[in-house]
């Protein structure tokens, strides 16, 4: 048994959740509110109203009297669009105008839809501010809780909603559905995994996730495609944002994966829209960034 001293240590380090930090030292301060939402970015200019600033204003409408702002991790992206005069600031530049602005406490809203890379990112964020603000908290990715002890199924309800309410899926007869997602190098690409896993237990057996940069890829469905004899696929993005590199990726180039899935036989239909555009995922977004908020609230 670990003795009081390590429990403390395990307990710091290996918070779960919605991280929260109140610093003590900053306790008189009065309270002034921000949430801060953060996004990887897209340079493309309709899918970043469609599907990031569209989750944001949602944010924005459910919290119509507290500051709601946006920031982007992708220096590139923020480059790119400076160029074109649109300026977007990073989460330290975001955060530096916030505490500047008098803000003292400051919920940060992930954008992610798994915890990998990208969201220890926002982790550390959290960690480099947390002694500067009131009070901080982080929210968790779109997928997170996966229904243990007394904690939601995010994969489970998100699916489930995602499926029974897409316009394309239920007003259509498909033999198959191909959900393409981002994949990582990071341990959390096994959240691809257990949402194959769900949607087998959903009875979902002709839907299928494959990843761009993580495992599996498409030259592993293929192969469980054509066993099975399906002729007739959809391809949906499971992406916040289908911008100009997704729609290279899926359907815009002679190697792209609708291409190769036709090339091998099957008739394809690609929907590219984001995650972004989806008012059901939309809704999971916002009631995410909520719970970080309303704990931001707690005394």
């Amino acid at each position: 048994m670990p003795d009081n001293k390590t429990s403390h240590s395990i307990k710091k380090f290996t918070q779960v959740g919605i991280l929260v930090h109140s610093e003590e030292t900053l306790q008189h301060l009065p309270n002034k509110d921000a949430i801060l939402v953060l996004s990887f970015g897209t340079a493309q200019k309709e899918a970043r109203e469609n599907s990031i600033e569209n989750i944001v204003n949602m944010i924005q409408k459910a919290q119509p009297n507290t500051k709601v702002a946006l920031a982007f991790t992708s220096n590139m992206i923020i480059k790119k669009l400076k160029k074109d005069g649109i300026n977007y600031d990073t989460p330290p530049e975001a955060m530096e105008k916030l505490l500047a602005a008098g803000y003292t406490r400051i919920a940060l809203i992930s954008l992610d839809i798994i915890p990998g890379i990208e969201y220890c990112y926002k982790q550390d964020i959290f960690q480099h501010y947390k002694h500067r603000c009131k009070k901080i908290t982080l929210g968790t990715p779109l997928l997170y809780w996966m229904g243990q002890q007394d904690k939601p199924d995010d994969i489970k309800n998100v699916l489930e909603h995602f499926f029974t309410k897409h316009p394309i899926i239920t007003n259509n007869n498909f033999d198959a559905i191909l959900l393409f997602t981002h994949g990582t190098l990071h341990p959390a690409n096994a959240y691809y995994s257990v949402m194959q896993q769900r949607l087998k237990t959903m009875g979902k057996n002709n839907i299928f996730l494959y990843t761009g940069e993580g495992h599996p890829e498409l030259t592993d469905i293929i192969p469980l495609l054509q066993k099975n004899n399906y002729k007739n696929i959809l391809l949906l993005p499971f992406l916040i944002v289908a911008g100009l590199h997704v729609y290279e990726d899926m359907t815009g180039s002679a190697d792209s994966h609708k291409a190769k899935l036709e090339q091998a036989g099957f008739n394809v239909t690609a929907y590219m829209h984001g995650l972004g555009e989806n008012k059901t995922i939309c809704n999971y977004f916002v009631g995410h960034a909520l719970a970080a908020y309303k704990l931001l609230l707690k005394d």
